[in-house]
């Protein structure tokens, strides 16, 4: 009996016992992420040094631009709309299933509890009223964002984001020399989650960002700039594979009462005022064998090496 074995068959059935070890025997392991963001911004408006609300009156050149967008995505398939207008509101945007049962401007947080695990990115905003005084209507502006992701897949990569946002801008020149104050109510909420379950490769994060910013036409120069640490630094949770559970911010949904002043805006000077809103997330997940399936493989490709070497000494 000729007991010779060709390199190529000897190939073949290497990749076949791998290929059996790794996928055939068992499964890859199992594990779900999620991560959410919302901002609600209320009450936002603006006065002068005196406390009293501006007015559009107040200005000798106002033009105001509100921007918004929301954009989903789930395995590089997106779901994204923007609007521009006075008070921009789009709709939400839901890629993958199932979607949360929140419905249109639900910016309301999970709190410490999570959503039915699903594969999915969601993304919503809203924004309404003035910071200024418009023709005599209350001042009172209201900017809402929220971002939620999820992956729970099997055996194969998954990749959410979402990215909510809104600017607010408006150029100005103002009939008399004055200061400007800022001040609105602000809540936020972060949560990133990974499930202890599984040996995936996992990663989880969740952030906000808020910002208002004054700048000199003239010069080009910011001359006022007002980032509260409650609403950026601070506003950021993530987990990562080794680190599984739960972190949040703010999960009491506490509000801040938040409010900055401007140094001396001069009388006749063009400026400019920006109130920049984000809410971002993301997940991923990665597969990987189980520990116990690593060892078959490795098991079973030194015995098809052994196999490998006696025939070949035959």
């Amino acid at each position: 009996m000729n007991h010779h074995r060709s390199p190529a068959l000897f190939r073949n059935a290497l990749c076949v016992a791998a290929g059996a070890a790794l996928f055939g025997i068992a499964g890859a392991a199992g594990a779900s992420t999620f991560a959410s963001a919302i901002l609600d911004i209320n009450n936002f408006r603006i006065t002068h040094a005196s406390g009293t609300i501006y007015r559009n009156t107040d200005f000798s050149k106002l033009v105001g631009v509100n921007d918004a967008h929301a954009t989903a995505m789930l395995n590089n398939v997106f779901a994204s709309t923007a609007a521009t207008g006075t008070r921009p509101d789009v709709a939400h945007q839901c890629v993958g299933a199932p979607c949360p049962a929140l419905g249109e401007n639900n910016f309301t947080p999970f709190g410490t509890s999570l959503p039915a695990h699903g594969n999915f990115s969601y993304a919503d905003q809203n924004f309404s009223g003035s910071g200024i005084s418009m023709n005599g209507a209350p001042a009172g502006a209201r900017s809402q964002t929220r971002a939620d992701v999820a992956t729970a897949y099997n055996k194969q990569f998954a990749s959410s984001n979402s990215d909510v946002g809104s600017s607010n801008t408006m150029a100005f020149r103002l009939g008399s020399s004055d200061t400007m104050t800022v001040t609105f109510d602000a809540t936020p909420y972060a949560m990133a989650y990974l499930s202890p379950e599984g040996r995936a490769i996992t990663t989880a994060n969740a952030r906000i960002s808020w910002s208002v910013n004054i700048v000199d036409l003239t010069t080009g120069l910011s001359v006022f700039t007002f980032a509260p640490n409650e609403l950026n630094g601070l506003a950021a949770v993530s987990r990562t594979h080794g680190h599984t559970g739960m972190s949040l911010y703010n999960a009491a949904a506490t509000t801040f009462h938040l409010t900055a002043t401007s140094p001396l805006l001069l009388a006749n000077r063009d400026y400019q005022i920006t109130m920049q809103h984000n809410t971002l997330v993301s997940a991923q997940q990665q597969e990987l064998p189980e520990p116990g399936t690593l060892a078959l493989a490795f098991t079973g490709l030194a015995g098809i090496a052994g196999l490998r070497r006696k025939a070949l000494r035959g």
